[in-house]
């Protein structure tokens, strides 16, 4: 087991493995070190009351306007990057938008229209030649009239592919809301960077990084300070950086048993003395990332204070957003479901060990990354 060292010599080990007996290797997850998470709003331009641009811009030459809002264009710069070009973000926006479709066209037609029970009656090939009937008519396991009667499951068949259907809009129309961004990234890395799309292919993120930190040198991106790697890392990261604390200190945990799936090491609660387990599944990585974080920073990424002042709104939202799951949540199986058997159907025919093998945890991942780890 690994052993992550802490500068606190007394600090008290929280997370402790279930299942296990104590071991002088047991891992000190949870290090009471205040963080490195950046909250100063340096990346402001100055207000007029202080030093305003444009005398910065008169008495030492900046050769460009600089940019307003560094943390929304350095996470655009980290997307491109990751995308790989232009050309690799259009194939992908298609790609996905034809995989919705076709994934909305097999939930309607195998949980609408084929009638499995007449199937399990039909008789083809060698079965049908040897009792003397007639080949089976695939068509006659079709139905004409798939809604009637419109039952519970049918519900929830239509429901998830209305769900389906809507994510594959906001998709479709996502990628022109944010195709201005897009191109003046690729502008940025064509003209000032001077990285063709054919060369982001296999350049790497620290030397991006790099060229873009002796940009700033002569053309000053950010007007109050200069920019370093870390400065960058820390903008892109900052949002990150919070889920990363939150699951070092253990907030996100529950009473919950040690045999469900997804449950991690055990943490002290405050609450009766007891221990909790950490748990963070991938709907509750969203809804904590709908919940918290796109609405803790005001459009300066600064947190907002009426955000701190009033945590029941907070918790309003929470849970809103859990009774919609809660209700949604029959829709919401089918789409995974449906993708799996697409996805792995032929690797697991093929080679059966492969379903049974061990992948990391998303809680597991996120317990490894340190913080401003892109």
């Amino acid at each position: 087991m690994m052993s992550f060292p802490s500068k606190d010599t007394n600090s008290q080990t929280l997370f402790k493995w279930p299942w296990r007996r104590e071991s002088p290797l047991s891992a000190q997850l949870l290090i009471d070190i205040p963080p490195e998470i950046e909250l100063s709003d340096y990346r402001r331009l100055p207000s007029s009351g202080s030093e305003s641009p444009s005398r910065l811009l008169d008495g030492e030459g900046v050769k460009e306007e600089p940019i307003p809002d560094l943390d929304i264009f350095f996470e655009r710069l980290y997307e491109y990057f990751c995308t790989k070009g232009l050309r690799c973000i259009i194939t992908k926006w298609i790609i996905e938008i034809l995989n919705v479709l076709f994934t909305v066209c097999c939930i309607g037609f195998f949980f609408l229209y084929v009638d499995w029970n007449a199937i399990g009656h039909l008789k083809c090939g060698v079965e049908a030649l040897e009792s003397g009937e007639k080949p089976c008519d695939l068509m006659a396991a079709i139905k004409h009239n798939p809604l009637v009667p419109f039952t519970f499951p049918k519900m929830v068949t239509v429901g998830s592919m209305i769900i389906l259907v809507t994510y594959g809009l906001i998709n479709f129309l996502k990628f022109f809301v944010q195709l201005k961004s897009t191109l003046n990234a690729r502008d940025f890395y064509y003209n000032s960077l001077k990285i063709t799309d054919l060369e982001i292919q296999t350049i790497s993120w620290p030397r991006i990084i790099e060229k873009v930190v002796l940009l700033q040198k002569s053309k000053k991106l950010c007007v109050v300070r200069d920019l370093s790697e870390h400065d960058i890392i820390m903008r892109i990261m900052r949002k990150e950086n919070y889920l990363i604390g939150m699951v070092n200190k253990g907030i996100i945990s529950f009473p919950i048993r040690p045999w469900l799936p997804g449950a991690g090491p055990t943490v002290k609660s405050h609450v009766h003395d007891r221990r909790n387990h950490v748990i963070l599944p991938k709907a509750l990585e969203w809804t904590l990332n709908w919940c918290i974080f796109q609405s803790m920073f005001d459009s300066k990424f600064c947190v907002r204070k009426d955000f701190l002042a009033s945590p029941a709104a907070l918790k309003k939202r929470l849970v809103f957003v859990g009774i919609a799951m809660l209700i949604l949540s029959p829709c919401l199986v089918i789409f995974p479901l449906v993708y799996l058997i697409l996805r792995h159907a032929e690797e697991i025919y093929n080679h059966p060990s492969t379903a049974s093998s061990r992948r990391w945890s998303n809680l597991s991942r996120w317990i490894f990354r340190e913080y401003n780890e892109v």
